[in-house]
Protein backbone atom coordinates (compact mmCIF):
# COMPACT_ATOMS: atom_id res chain seq x y z
CA UNK A 1 0.00 0.00 0.00
CA UNK A 2 1.55 3.37 -0.91
CA UNK A 3 2.39 6.18 1.41
CA UNK A 4 -0.47 8.40 0.57
CA UNK A 5 -2.87 5.58 1.12
CA UNK A 6 -1.21 4.71 4.83
CA UNK A 7 -1.58 8.40 5.66
CA UNK A 8 -4.87 9.00 4.61
CA UNK A 9 -6.43 5.83 6.77
CA UNK A 10 -4.22 6.67 9.54
CA UNK A 11 -5.87 10.32 10.04
CA UNK A 12 -9.44 9.73 9.40
CA UNK A 13 -9.23 6.41 11.59
CA UNK A 14 -7.63 9.28 13.83
CA UNK A 15 -10.44 11.58 13.54
CA UNK A 16 -13.08 8.92 13.46
CA UNK A 17 -11.88 7.80 17.16
CA UNK A 18 -11.33 10.88 18.02
CA UNK A 19 -7.56 11.29 18.39
CA UNK A 20 -7.46 14.91 17.81
CA UNK A 21 -9.35 17.42 19.86
CA UNK A 22 -12.46 19.00 17.98
CA UNK A 23 -11.58 23.18 16.79
CA UNK A 24 -7.69 21.73 17.10
CA UNK A 25 -5.74 22.63 14.27
CA UNK A 26 -4.16 20.31 11.97
CA UNK A 27 -0.69 21.67 10.70
CA UNK A 28 0.73 19.58 7.90
CA UNK A 29 4.14 19.82 9.18
CA UNK A 30 2.87 18.53 12.49
CA UNK A 31 1.40 15.73 11.26
CA UNK A 32 4.21 14.69 8.67
CA UNK A 33 6.48 14.63 11.79
CA UNK A 34 4.40 13.00 13.89
CA UNK A 35 4.07 9.87 11.20
CA UNK A 36 7.48 9.99 10.14
CA UNK A 37 6.58 11.41 6.13
CA UNK A 38 7.08 14.51 3.98
CA UNK A 39 4.33 16.73 3.80
CA UNK A 40 3.04 15.55 -0.07
CA UNK A 41 1.09 12.48 1.37
CA UNK A 42 -0.10 14.98 4.31
CA UNK A 43 -1.21 17.70 2.28
CA UNK A 44 -3.21 15.19 -0.20
CA UNK A 45 -4.74 13.45 2.77
CA UNK A 46 -6.30 16.60 4.35
CA UNK A 47 -7.48 17.66 0.96
CA UNK A 48 -9.60 14.79 0.85
CA UNK A 49 -10.98 14.47 4.47
CA UNK A 50 -11.99 18.24 4.30
CA UNK A 51 -13.68 16.86 1.22
CA UNK A 52 -15.75 14.58 3.01
CA UNK A 53 -16.71 16.84 5.85
CA UNK A 54 -14.34 15.45 8.90
CA UNK A 55 -12.23 18.16 8.46
CA UNK A 56 -12.31 21.81 7.69
CA UNK A 57 -10.26 24.37 5.75
CA UNK A 58 -7.55 25.79 7.95
CA UNK A 59 -5.11 28.87 6.63
CA UNK A 60 -1.35 28.55 6.12
CA UNK A 61 -1.88 24.64 4.70
CA UNK A 62 -3.44 23.46 7.49
CA UNK A 63 -7.32 22.19 8.39
CA UNK A 64 -9.42 22.63 11.50
CA UNK A 65 -10.84 19.12 13.10
CA UNK A 66 -14.50 18.93 12.62
CA UNK A 67 -16.23 19.61 15.42
CA UNK A 68 -18.37 16.16 16.26
CA UNK A 69 -19.39 15.47 19.35
CA UNK A 70 -19.65 11.10 20.31
CA UNK A 71 -23.65 12.42 21.37
CA UNK A 72 -24.04 13.46 17.90
CA UNK A 73 -22.61 10.30 16.14
CA UNK A 74 -24.75 8.46 18.72
CA UNK A 75 -28.01 10.00 17.77
CA UNK A 76 -27.36 9.74 14.01
CA UNK A 77 -26.42 6.04 14.85
CA UNK A 78 -29.80 5.71 16.44
CA UNK A 79 -31.79 7.55 13.63
CA UNK A 80 -30.58 5.41 11.41
CA UNK A 81 -31.82 2.16 12.91
CA UNK A 82 -35.31 3.77 13.55
CA UNK A 83 -35.27 5.07 9.65
CA UNK A 84 -33.18 1.79 8.07
CA UNK A 85 -35.01 -0.59 9.56
CA UNK A 86 -38.37 1.00 8.44
CA UNK A 87 -37.07 1.15 5.05
CA UNK A 88 -35.51 -2.57 4.97
CA UNK A 89 -38.99 -3.68 6.21
CA UNK A 90 -40.94 -1.78 3.24
CA UNK A 91 -37.61 -3.20 0.95
CA UNK A 92 -38.64 -6.32 1.97
CA UNK A 93 -42.11 -6.33 0.66
CA UNK A 94 -41.45 -4.33 -2.59
CA UNK A 95 -37.19 -4.84 -3.56
CA UNK A 96 -36.52 -6.70 -7.10
CA UNK A 97 -34.85 -9.57 -7.33
CA UNK A 98 -32.15 -7.94 -9.44
CA UNK A 99 -31.84 -5.17 -6.75
CA UNK A 100 -31.53 -7.80 -4.33
CA UNK A 101 -28.82 -9.74 -6.15
CA UNK A 102 -27.33 -6.49 -6.32
CA UNK A 103 -27.15 -5.70 -2.81
CA UNK A 104 -25.71 -9.12 -2.11
CA UNK A 105 -22.97 -8.55 -4.73
CA UNK A 106 -22.06 -4.89 -2.51
CA UNK A 107 -21.88 -7.58 0.48
CA UNK A 108 -19.22 -9.57 -1.94
CA UNK A 109 -17.21 -6.74 -3.12
CA UNK A 110 -16.73 -6.27 0.75
CA UNK A 111 -15.88 -9.74 1.36
CA UNK A 112 -13.11 -10.20 -1.29
CA UNK A 113 -11.71 -6.74 -0.66
CA UNK A 114 -11.47 -7.85 3.55
CA UNK A 115 -9.65 -11.40 2.02
CA UNK A 116 -7.36 -9.43 -0.26
CA UNK A 117 -6.73 -6.22 0.94
CA UNK A 118 -5.01 -4.95 -2.30
CA UNK A 119 -4.32 -0.81 -2.43
CA UNK A 120 -6.98 1.37 -1.32
CA UNK A 121 -9.06 -1.53 -0.51
CA UNK A 122 -10.50 0.45 2.80
CA UNK A 123 -11.49 2.88 0.47
CA UNK A 124 -13.10 0.41 -2.01
CA UNK A 125 -15.05 -1.52 1.13
CA UNK A 126 -16.22 2.21 2.08
CA UNK A 127 -18.29 2.82 -0.99
CA UNK A 128 -19.68 -0.73 -1.14
CA UNK A 129 -20.40 -0.24 2.27
CA UNK A 130 -22.38 3.14 1.22
CA UNK A 131 -24.17 1.35 -1.66
CA UNK A 132 -25.17 -1.50 0.47
CA UNK A 133 -27.21 0.75 3.02
CA UNK A 134 -28.18 2.86 0.23
CA UNK A 135 -30.23 0.05 -1.64
CA UNK A 136 -33.09 -0.36 1.13
CA UNK A 137 -34.03 3.75 0.74
CA UNK A 138 -34.02 3.06 -3.09
CA UNK A 139 -36.61 0.30 -3.03
CA UNK A 140 -38.35 1.34 0.21
CA UNK A 141 -40.78 3.58 -2.07
CA UNK A 142 -41.19 6.49 0.20
CA UNK A 143 -39.32 9.25 -0.95
CA UNK A 144 -39.42 11.08 2.48
CA UNK A 145 -38.04 8.11 4.03
CA UNK A 146 -35.34 8.23 1.00
CA UNK A 147 -34.45 11.66 1.59
CA UNK A 148 -34.44 11.92 5.46
CA UNK A 149 -32.64 8.44 5.69
CA UNK A 150 -30.05 9.26 2.73
CA UNK A 151 -29.01 12.14 4.82
CA UNK A 152 -27.90 10.10 7.67
CA UNK A 153 -25.35 8.21 5.38
CA UNK A 154 -23.87 11.48 4.65
CA UNK A 155 -22.09 11.85 8.07
CA UNK A 156 -18.50 10.54 7.83
CA UNK A 157 -18.34 9.09 11.62
CA UNK A 158 -21.78 6.63 11.02
CA UNK A 159 -20.88 5.11 7.56
CA UNK A 160 -17.09 4.73 7.49
CA UNK A 161 -17.13 2.08 10.34
CA UNK A 162 -14.48 0.18 8.56
CA UNK A 163 -12.07 2.69 8.80
CA UNK A 164 -11.82 1.47 12.63
CA UNK A 165 -12.74 -2.39 12.79
CA UNK A 166 -10.59 -5.31 13.40
CA UNK A 167 -10.06 -8.25 10.87
CA UNK A 168 -13.16 -9.76 13.30
CA UNK A 169 -15.33 -6.73 13.32
CA UNK A 170 -15.07 -6.34 9.38
CA UNK A 171 -16.09 -10.46 9.12
CA UNK A 172 -18.80 -9.80 11.77
CA UNK A 173 -20.70 -7.07 9.70
CA UNK A 174 -20.32 -9.30 6.64
CA UNK A 175 -22.14 -11.76 8.22
CA UNK A 176 -24.91 -9.67 9.52
CA UNK A 177 -25.02 -8.06 5.90
CA UNK A 178 -25.77 -11.19 4.50
CA UNK A 179 -28.56 -11.87 7.12
CA UNK A 180 -29.70 -8.59 6.24
CA UNK A 181 -30.12 -9.99 2.23
CA UNK A 182 -31.68 -13.35 3.48
CA UNK A 183 -34.41 -11.75 5.79
CA UNK A 184 -34.99 -9.72 1.91
CA UNK A 185 -34.86 -12.22 -0.56
CA UNK A 186 -37.21 -14.12 2.34
CA UNK A 187 -39.72 -11.17 2.20
CA UNK A 188 -40.20 -11.60 5.92
CA UNK A 189 -40.17 -7.80 7.11
CA UNK A 190 -40.15 -8.38 10.91
CA UNK A 191 -36.67 -10.28 10.41
CA UNK A 192 -35.20 -7.51 8.08
CA UNK A 193 -36.15 -4.37 10.23
CA UNK A 194 -34.51 -6.70 13.39
CA UNK A 195 -31.22 -7.54 11.25
CA UNK A 196 -30.89 -3.80 10.46
CA UNK A 197 -31.50 -3.14 14.49
CA UNK A 198 -28.79 -5.60 15.53
CA UNK A 199 -26.15 -4.24 12.43
CA UNK A 200 -26.45 -1.03 13.74
CA UNK A 201 -26.39 -1.66 17.11
CA UNK A 202 -23.13 -3.37 17.03
CA UNK A 203 -21.64 -0.58 15.33
CA UNK A 204 -22.31 1.44 17.90
CA UNK A 205 -20.52 -0.79 20.39
CA UNK A 206 -17.71 -1.29 18.10
CA UNK A 207 -17.73 2.78 17.80
CA UNK A 208 -17.93 3.47 21.64
CA UNK A 209 -14.94 0.83 21.67
CA UNK A 210 -12.83 2.79 19.20
CA UNK A 211 -13.18 5.64 21.25
CA UNK A 212 -12.34 4.38 24.44
CA UNK A 213 -9.33 2.81 23.12
CA UNK A 214 -8.39 5.92 20.92
CA UNK A 215 -8.79 7.50 24.50
CA UNK A 216 -6.30 5.19 26.06
CA UNK A 217 -4.16 4.94 23.65
CA UNK A 218 -3.22 9.10 23.85
CA UNK A 219 -3.02 8.63 27.32
CA UNK A 220 -0.53 5.89 27.23
CA UNK A 221 1.63 7.03 23.76
CA UNK A 222 4.53 8.84 24.64
CA UNK A 223 4.38 12.04 22.16
CA UNK A 224 6.48 12.63 19.43
CA UNK A 225 8.45 15.41 20.72
CA UNK A 226 9.34 13.04 23.58
CA UNK A 227 9.97 9.66 21.66
CA UNK A 228 10.05 10.33 17.65
CA UNK A 229 7.37 9.42 14.81
CA UNK A 230 4.63 7.01 15.10
CA UNK A 231 4.77 4.57 12.73
CA UNK A 232 2.32 4.48 10.24
CA UNK A 233 0.42 0.80 9.81
CA UNK A 234 0.84 -0.70 7.26
CA UNK A 235 -2.09 -2.97 6.36
CA UNK A 236 -5.35 -2.66 9.05
CA UNK A 237 -6.81 0.54 10.46
CA UNK A 238 -7.22 -0.69 13.86
CA UNK A 239 -5.66 -3.26 16.32
CA UNK A 240 -8.82 -5.25 17.67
Amino acid sequence: MSVSNNVYEELRRRLITGHYDPGSPLKEEHVAADLGVSRTPVRAAIQQLVSEGLLESGAKRGAIVKEWREEDAEEIFQLRILLEGRATALAARKMLRDDIARMQSYNETIAEAVETKKPGYLDAIHQANLAFHMAPYEACGSAHLRMFGASLLEYPLVIGGFYIYSEADMQESIRQHTEIVSAIRAGNEDWARSAVSCHLSAAVVRFRRSRSNEAQRKRDTVGPSRGGPVPLRATSPRSA
